[in-house]
């Protein structure tokens, strides 16, 4: 069994923190989406420099660590980050889920974009996005392993990496009723997604007769530009970005909309700031996660996002 660290809340300054969000610029110049925003308590580490592994397996500071997925356990809030450069092993970083202090950094064995993170409860299981030559990857990691994971600096081993034929990239992922959704980003044209069932033993379906993973249903086409996925009751949910202009949630109804490339069939379209990446849903809120406290970014926009927005779902849909 994992044991969990007991950390108190600074309450005092999580409300001056939350009081700022709410009347600063950015929130007025995203009113939708502030307005249903709360009190959210998770810095995104690694923003100035943090300590990695070079392609020399030499341990030095990455002062271009950029976040990218988010995922939620029982205990622990996960963010993932790849070097902008590309000169250091992409990393998680693991947050106490109560007071968001950073408990540790875990450096993976290689350099993905780590677009998407997503968790199995059921099996307790990390997914996160990866690639192999022309095709998409999911590789996992038991939040088991992840949490005994203590020789600093020492690169985690994957447990299991699946090939994805299906698509190109695997840009972004989420997990939902016991199903990996994988994602594709595509800049100009309509973007893609498929769904992968997951067995008993945890392990993404494999089929009878091939040698790669397929889907089980047909991959599914949604608009330009989508950095994440998420799934909360009868809605699906997709963040929208690229670049220094604002981003968007698209919101739509699984049970009316046919088509999730056509964005007339949304329920809702919400503008962001810019440089949004993963989101993932939580009970009845939705947790974003931005890039634009990176350093490559910083400077691009002046809606810089240093912590990860908690947005009360019940509220921005009735909005």
């Amino acid at each position: 069994m994992i044991k969990r660290l007991k950390i108190k809340k600074n309450s005092f300054f999580s409300n001056i923190k939350f009081y700022y969000w709410k009347t600063n610029n950015t929130a007025k110049q995203f009113p939708l989406l502030f307005n249903a925003a709360e009190k959210s308590d998770y810095p995104v580490p690694g923003l100035s420099k943090i300590l990695s592994l070079n392609k020399n397996q030499q341990i030095e500071f990455c002062t271009t660590m950029t976040p990218q997925g988010l995922t939620f356990t029982e205990d622990y809030v996960l963010i993932s980050a790849y070097c902008h450069a590309h000169s250091h092993h992409s990393v998680i970083y693991i947050l106490d889920r109560i007071s968001g202090i950073k408990l540790k950094t875990v450096v993976l064995p290689d350099f993905p974009h780590a677009g998407g993170l997503a968790y199995d409860p059921v099996h307790r299981r990390i997914w996160i996005s990866n690639t192999n030559r022309n095709y998409a990857a999911v590789a996992a990691i038991s939040l088991t392993e992840l949490m005994k994971h203590k020789t600093k600096l020492a690169p985690i081993s994957y447990q299991q990496k699946n090939i994805l034929t299906d698509l190109p990239r695997a840009s972004f992922l989420t997990y939902a009723k016991g199903h990996l959704y994988v994602g594709l980003f595509s800049l100009k044209s309509l973007g893609e997604f498929a769904c992968y069932p997951i067995d008993e033993k945890g392990n993404l379906k494999q089929p009878t007769t091939k040698k790669f993973i397929e889907s089980p249903y047909e991959k599914l086409t949604i608009p330009p530009k989508i950095q994440g996925l998420a799934i909360y009751q009868q809605y699906v949910i997709f963040s929208q970005s690229w670049g220094p202009k604002a981003g968007k949630l698209f919101i739509f109804d699984i049970c009316a909309a046919n088509d999730f490339s056509v964005l007339k069939e949304a329920t809702k379209i919400i503008p962001t700031p810019p440089y949004l990446e993963q989101i993932w849903v939580e009970d009845h809120h939705l947790y974003a996660l931005f890039e634009s406290g990176a350093a490559e970014y910083q400077t691009k926009t002046p809606y810089i996002m240093n912590d990860v927005l908690r947005i009360d779902l019940k509220k921005l849909l009735t909005t």
